[in-house]
């Protein structure tokens, strides 16, 4: 095989780098997505093995590490949005 994945390559080990890179790529993205109009939204925590089942990926050549939407947002009048330590008493 001429690639090996990076946990092949370098062990278990080789995970937080990876997790810090994507990290580093889904903030370019949320500033990418801010500046062309729209919003983002990371999702670092999923369930793989069923991701991996959907892909059809059968191995770890390919890892998926890091979930990115990017879209319009949608304003849920349910929620409220409140300023920071607003339930401190300010006197």
């Amino acid at each position: 095989m001429l690639w090996h994945s990076p946990t092949e390559a370098d062990g278990p080990q080789a995970y937080p780098e990876l997790f810090w890179e994507a990290g580093l790529i889904g903030h370019v993205l949320y500033l990418q997505a801010e500046a062309a109009g729209v919003r983002g939204t990371g999702i670092g925590c999923f369930f793989d093995d069923a991701v991996h089942e959907t892909l059809g990926l059968s191995n770890s050549l390919f890892q998926s590490l890091y979930h990115f939407t990017i879209g319009s947002p949608k304003t849920d009048d349910r929620l409220q949005t409140l300023p920071p330590y607003q339930h401190l008493d300010r006197s």
